[in-house]
């Protein structure tokens, strides 16, 4: 008989002095810091704190580590949106004079991604597929 397991369900943050049974949701933009040293030290990365919740955030750490374990990656990154995940997945790969080779049946926004920003750059793109 197999045991049944899952990742997505035994991945959980530590509980807090709170007692909570489930994991918090920090829905808040920034953190407070305990005096001026400590926030320099934490914008320095002398100390480990969050400072801004585009930068990071206790959820969005939660989030990241289950769907990276649940993949078999080594790490994760997460984006606020779906245009933001797309200029990411195509600008982390590409350099000045690359060419690009897209699907005509990409989303609206990354359609104008390849059309309008990245020739700006000095790419190239072709877009394949049915006219």
């Amino acid at each position: 008989m197999k045991k049944f397991e899952t990742k997505a369900i035994r991945i959980q943050a530590e509980q807090s002095q709170n007692r909570e049974y489930s994991v918090s949701v920090y829905m808040i933009s920034s953190f407070v810091f305990n005096d001026a040293e400590q926030m320099r030290a934490v914008f320095a990365k002398e100390e480990d704190g969050n400072i801004y919740s585009r930068y990071s955030n206790p959820s969005v750490d939660e989030f990241i580590e289950k769907v990276y374990l649940l993949e078999g990656a080594e790490a994760g990154f997460a984006t606020a949106t779906g245009m933001s995940a797309a200029f990411t997945s195509i600008a982390t790969f590409v350099s000045q004079g690359d060419y690009i080779l897209a699907s005509r049946a990409v989303f609206g926004s990354t359609h104008q991604l390849l059309t309008q920003l990245f020739p700006r750059w000095g790419n190239q793109f072709h877009l394949y597929g049915v006219d």
